[in-house]
């Protein structure tokens, strides 16, 4: 069984809910964060970056206390309130052509300790730790884990009847996205809800593995008690059906030495290759990845994956890291090594054929995205994905429900 409780969130109030609520500092180019921190007092990178980036000569623990100063003042001036008792918050983005639904509310360290959440990444030490310090410095959790309920959970049944009441919540964001939100504290649908939890076997990390690992390391290392804050995380639950997991293309600088006939013959080498007349207009099959050169598109088919393969091996990602970047190309680390880039799959093989074309790459590769039944395989079995192998889509919001981690 899998544990989920309601929380009493602090919520931006109505009026300013589409002002404060961001996007992940991490998707701001250094100029677009300055800009928005400029053009918006109300906007909860303010809290995250109370300084401005101006941290020349500030310890860590100085610029994490200046986080929670910056908080304070927000609820000083009255631009958050708090829950008058737990809620559980349904949460809706939609676009053109895309929609998803979950729930948002506290998961148990315990289940992550127990493996009852699964990853499918590895993380650093280094970052946990500071996480964790983040979270003890601060007291809150703004940003909640992204975890996944297979299908089999029924998680996107019990939440069916739920979507026809009017929201909390209801705005647009600047890049065309509407967000609505529902606090729910009805104590028989909380119930209901909880019940579909317990017979939930396991849920799946999609995004946020560093902040899961650092909230365990949290509570393990102050000696919490699992029924406290801090016992928790805060998390935003989505059904299988309604996870959008897109491709990470990789696009590579250099040819280690060779020009692009001599690259094309390393490639022939490797597996079947098939000159495309135009770019791709729908993903390779598994298997198979599309090849973008300056001689033109290619379509070429990968070695089968050994016989005792495990579930990573067999990713496409990790065939083509394995017979064609390392070998070939000489990208020996994906993490490290500077001639490898990634590119979210949501911005089509028109940036890919662009990059190569302005001689910012020279190769560009379009793999298939993957699926969640290849995910929950690696999970399952305690694998490792390489890194940057899903772009996964809801991009949830900074500061929409923010976790306590002091009081209940």
């Amino acid at each position: 069984m899998v544990r989920f409780r309601p929380f009493r969130a602090w919520r931006p109030v109505a009026d300013k809910v589409h002002l404060v609520a961001s996007r992940s500092y991490v998707t701001y180019s250094e100029e677009k964060l300055q800009e928005k921190l400029i053009g918006n007092p109300f906007c909860f990178l303010h809290v995250i970056h109370p300084d401005h980036g101006s941290t020349e000569g500030l310890t860590r623990n100085e610029r994490f206390a200046n986080v929670r100063r910056k908080w304070n003042e927000f609820l000083d001036d009255g631009w958050y309130i708090r829950e008058e008792r737990p809620c559980v918050y349904l949460y809706e983005q939609s676009r053109t052509g895309s929609t998803s639904r979950g729930i948002i509310g506290a998961v148990s360290v315990g289940d992550y300790r127990n493996g009852r959440i699964k990853v499918h990444e590895h993380t650093l030490q280094q970052r946990e730790e500071l996480f964790k310090v983040y979270l003890e410095a601060t007291g809150i959790n703004a940003e909640p884990v992204l975890l996944t309920a297979p299908k089999e959970s029924g998680l996107e049944d019990a939440l069916s009847g739920l979507w026809s009441t009017p929201p909390t919540y209801d705005f647009s964001t600047t890049d065309r996205v509407r967000h609505r939100v529902w606090a729910v504290h009805d104590e028989r649908t909380i119930a209901d809800l909880s019940t579909c939890f317990a017979r939930t076997e396991a849920l799946y990390i999609a995004d946020g593995h560093h902040r899961m690992a650092s909230s365990a390391r949290l509570v393990t290392d102050e000696n919490g008690h699992a029924d406290s804050p801090k016992g928790w995380c805060l998390a935003f639950v989505v059904p299988e059906e309604q996870l959008h997991i897109h491709n990470f293309d990789r696009a590579v600088t250099l040819l280690n030495g060779m020009d692009t006939n001599e690259f094309r013959k390393a490639l022939e080498k490797v597996g079947p290759l098939v000159e495309l007349q135009e770019a791709p207009t729908s993903p390779p099959p598994h298997g198979v990845v599309n090849i973008c050169t300056r001689q033109g598109w290619y379509a070429m088919t990968l070695p089968a994956p050994g016989p005792n393969s495990t579930a990573a091996d067999r990713l496409d990602a990790s065939v083509l890291s394995v017979r064609v970047l390392d070998p070939v190309l000489g990208v020996h680390d994906l993490r490290t090594d500077p001639n490898i880039r990634f590119i979210p799959g949501t911005s089509g093989v028109a940036e890919l054929e662009r990059m190569v074309k302005d001689g910012e790459v020279a190769v560009s590769f379009n793999l298939r995205p993957v699926s969640f039944a290849e995910l929950k395989e690696v999970a399952d079995t305690g694998g490792c994905m390489p890194p940057k192998s899903t772009y996964i889509e809801p991009k949830l919001r900074s500061g929409l429900t923010v976790y306590s981690l002091e009081d209940v």
